[in-house]
């Protein structure tokens, strides 16, 4: 089936105008005419059209009544007003009652091709305007990417090669990796980076609207469906549609997004008839759909259609060598939004990098932020850093696997932690530190000592009595 924004439909009595109207247009795509109001309701029933040209007087129908009619079952489709005559009047009350344009009868074919092409723009830039199109450019960051970590770099290679493509991708990493940055890398290096780059969370729709959000519905399908509304598929036409969190897709609407991808066809909600889509899928996850697969939560058959390009993101800790180059970055972007001028130490980075960052880099640009609004100097240094982040625990303990130590530097980092917590609770007061541990003040001299936490506590204790003069 011809794709809907390549289909017109010719409405007008003259048997002549209808075959020069569509000999003309043909350029356009498939051309559907009507000799009366009849015919032009019969086929707007069970097709959806692009462009409509309508003759202001039919034999059995008003033109305008008719304009009107289409307008509310379906405002997406343009309609060109066909007239005897030209009439300021007439012109006026059509584009009132939503008319693209109008055109007399004695239309010269370049200048009515021209409006055509322009009726087709402005359905372009409507699907953009209605998907945020300049937020998208605006999200469009390719940082993830840096760095000198050799997996990142074998990384970026298969992802340009992919890009060229129109294979679908799952992309699989922990959250806060950059999964939705790789998909926007993907479409911004792909073909069909001029068309819409559409991006959907699966587990953030209510489950009752899934299949409505992602294939849309047509008005009255439902309650409160007052109009007819496109679904992603269709807002992401000839473009890429970015499906997030995918393993929260229902099991049932699994089997529509399979015939999605397999056919190229969506069907509407309420919707009689498929409706074609040219469609580059990407998907992502931060769970096993290996493991779904098998306890029977997702469908294996989807799995495959959707792993064809296996992509899997490293951890923020597997990375640790790239910390200084993200925290460059981000720097660079805060002290711009803050008006600020401030840097870190190379101490201060130091502690960043024996850091575990169970969040990635989404909670590494969520420090850096928060420390570039609230610093009050120009130099962030380790004691600066918040005390969650002085721990060097999980980092640590990774690097001694087969070390006769691990349990030293397991018990180092629980120390260290619950310490820091402790003084931090009490204002660095050791004395009052030291009760609530049930200690000696001199044994916990010692314990800092130790663990290298005299400096920052010292640091700390000395910022605590400032404050509280």
């Amino acid at each position: 089936m011809t794709s809907e924004a390549q289909r017109i439909l010719v409405v007008d009595d003259d048997d002549s105008m209808r075959d020069l109207l569509s000999s003309v247009l043909a350029v356009f795509g498939t051309i559907d005419t009507a000799a009366n109001g009849q015919e032009a309701r019969a086929k707007f029933q069970v097709e959806e059209y692009a462009v409509i040209l309508l003759d202001y007087m039919l034999p059995d129908a008003d033109g305008l009544t008719l304009l009107k009619e289409f307008k509310e079952l379906q405002p997406q489709t343009e309609i060109v007003m066909i007239t005897h005559v030209r009439e300021v009047k007439l012109a006026v009350q059509a584009i009132k009652h939503g008319a693209f344009d109008y055109i007399n009868k004695d239309f010269e074919v370049e200048d009515l091709r021209a409006l055509l092409q322009r009726a087709f723009e402005k359905r372009r830039h409507l699907k953009e305007i209605l998907y945020l199109r300049s937020e998208v450019e605006r999200l469009t960051d390719h940082e993830f990417l840096l760095g000198v970590n050799p997996r990142m770099q074998a990384l970026k290679t298969v992802l340009d090669r992919a890009a060229s493509t129109s294979a679908t991708v799952l992309i699989q990493g922990e959250s806060g990796t950059g999964k939705e940055l790789v998909a926007r890398y993907l479409h911004q290096k792909s073909p069909r980076v001029d068309k819409p780059f559409v991006a959907i969370n699966m587990a953030s729709i209510p489950e009752h609207l899934v299949e409505s959000t992602l294939f849309g519905h047509e008005k009255g399908a439902f309650t409160g469906a007052l109009k007819t509304t496109y679904g992603k598929f269709e807002l992401a036409d000839q473009g890429t549609l970015f499906c997030d969190e995918i393993a929260d897709l229902k099991f049932e609407v699994q089997a529509k997004l399979l015939r999605a991808i397999q056919e190229g066809e969506v069907e509407r909600v309420g919707g009689q008839k498929p409706i074609h889509v040219d469609v580059r899928l990407l998907a992502a996850t931060n769970r096993d759909l290996k493991k779904l697969v098998q306890e029977g939560k997702f469908r294996e058959d989807l799995f495959y259609r959707l792993n064809v390009i296996p992509i899997q993101l490293p951890a923020l800790r597997e990375r640790l060598e790239d910390i200084p180059l993200f925290v460059d970055l981000f720097l660079k972007r805060y002290n711009r939004k803050f008006g600020r001028n401030l840097r870190f130490s190379p101490e201060a980075i130091s502690v960043l990098c024996h850091y575990d960052w169970p969040g990635n880099i989404r909670e590494l640009e969520n420090l850096v932020e928060r420390l570039v609004a609230i610093h009050p100097g120009d130099t962030i240094l380790p004691e600066d850093v918040p005390i969650d982040y002085q721990i060097s625990d999980i980092a640590q303990l990774k690097s001694t696997d087969g070390d006769p130590d691990k349990l030293k530097a397991a018990t180092d980092a629980f120390e260290r932690g619950f310490i820091l917590r402790v003084l931090e609770k009490e204002h660095w007061h050791q004395e009052n530190a030291a009760l609530k541990l049930g200690v000696h003040r001199k044994t916990l001299e010692y314990k800092l000592k130790k663990l290298n936490l005299t400096e920052v506590v010292d640091q700390r204790q000395l910022e605590s009595k400032r404050g509280s003069t």
